[in-house]
């Protein structure tokens, strides 16, 4: 269960960052970290502790629930599916309701393929 949340945070916290537009050296500044804590997050080598994950949720401007998935946390997907998974949840909150629904119909063409 750890390992696997790990990646999950990993990927919310990389996406997040980029989609601010934001280096690790960044985020770690605002937060009081070190930029290699925020690499060791990034490449789920460490959990962040509760305090650095809230830290991390108010410097992104995320509800610090965007770092948990919905469903629970799969034991049977790979670290880079739950990498992408995130990856893929995060952009797709950060769309406006049109490219959403453009986003979503791409993507069921290509499951149907």
């Amino acid at each position: 269960m750890t390992e696997t949340l790990k990646h999950f945070i990993a990927g919310q916290v990389r996406v997040f960052r980029k989609q601010r537009r934001l280096r690790q050296a960044e985020l770690a500044e605002a937060i009081g970290r070190t930029p290699e804590a925020i690499s060791n997050i990034e490449r789920a080598k460490s959990l962040p502790a509760l305090d650095t994950l809230i830290a991390i949720a108010a410097a992104l401007e995320v509800p610090i629930r965007a770092f948990f998935p919905d469903d629970g946390v799969a034991e049977d997907k790979s670290p880079n599916r739950l990498k992408l998974d995130a990856e893929g949840a995060a952009i797709l909150r950060s769309l406006s309701d049109d490219r959403a629904k453009i986003a979503i119909g791409q993507l069921r063409a290509m499951a149907e393929a």
